[in-house]
């Protein structure tokens, strides 16, 4: 059989096949979605974009090969350091939690006051009725009661 010229370079450079297109995913929403607290699992987010997207999604392991490209290329941030004793983190956790009455049952929503101690990671945690301020002084006094008793600090009293 004779070539020509067209025809030879036909067979050797054959044309790839035309490529499939995958919707991209956005990342960023994706990296903002996993720091909120109920979402834990990438496999949710990747479920809400192939749901999205359907045959045109990438497969749930290319999704994550994907991200991990992604948040590799952000920007590190540096990592606090604290010195042992010189920082103590206070604040309501911003959950509550369910108090049942063993009297009566009736249910009444706790807020829960956490310090922690920067270093260490130390933590002291009380639950109080509200946020006001006797509810924010109490267990700021129980707190340091915690952190500065004898054992703790014995070294101190001397």
């Amino acid at each position: 059989m004779i070539w020509n010229e067209s025809g030879l370079e036909g067979l050797l450079f054959r044309q790839a096949a035309p490529r499939e297109e995958y919707a991209q995913p956005d990342f960023p929403y994706v990296h903002q979605e996993l720091k909120r607290k109920s979402v834990t699992l990438l496999q949710l987010l990747w479920e809400e974009y192939h749901a999205t997207h359907g045959e045109r999604a990438y497969r749930y392991s290319q999704f994550c090969v994907h991200y991990q490209r992604f948040r590799g290329s952000l920007a590190r941030s540096m990592r606090p350091v604290h010195r042992a004793g010189e920082k103590l983190f206070i604040d309501y956790s911003g959950d509550t939690i369910a108090v049942i009455d063993a009297a009566t049952g009736e249910i009444r929503r706790a807020e829960i006051f956490i310090a922690v101690m920067g270093a260490s990671k130390y933590t002291y945690a009380e639950a109080t009725w509200t946020q006001s301020l006797p509810d924010w002084i109490a267990p700021t006094s129980a707190r340091l009661n915690f952190f500065w008793q004898p054992p703790i600090c014995s070294s101190l009293t001397t």
